[in-house]
């Protein structure tokens, strides 16, 4: 699967900033750039392209969160 349109990747951008921020409380803007998968005898491949937009503040918290 291949989202590369770019009204496609506008809306899952929009999607993914609003769960970022509705289910994990962070305040981020988000670009999707590129989202593909590949499926091959049961194993799946993910190639993500983003980009995050967020404050000093905001990055902190999103370390200390995964424990960095």
């Amino acid at each position: 699967m291949k989202i590369e349109s770019k009204w496609t990747r506008g809306i899952a951008s929009r999607f993914i900033k609003k769960a970022m921020r509705d289910k994990l409380g962070y305040n981020v803007d988000v670009q999707l750039n590129k989202f593909r998968t590949t499926v091959i005898d049961e194993k799946t491949h993910v190639h993500l392209d983003i980009e995050l937009d967020l404050s000093k503040e905001e990055l902190d918290k999103l370390l200390k969160s995964i424990g960095l």
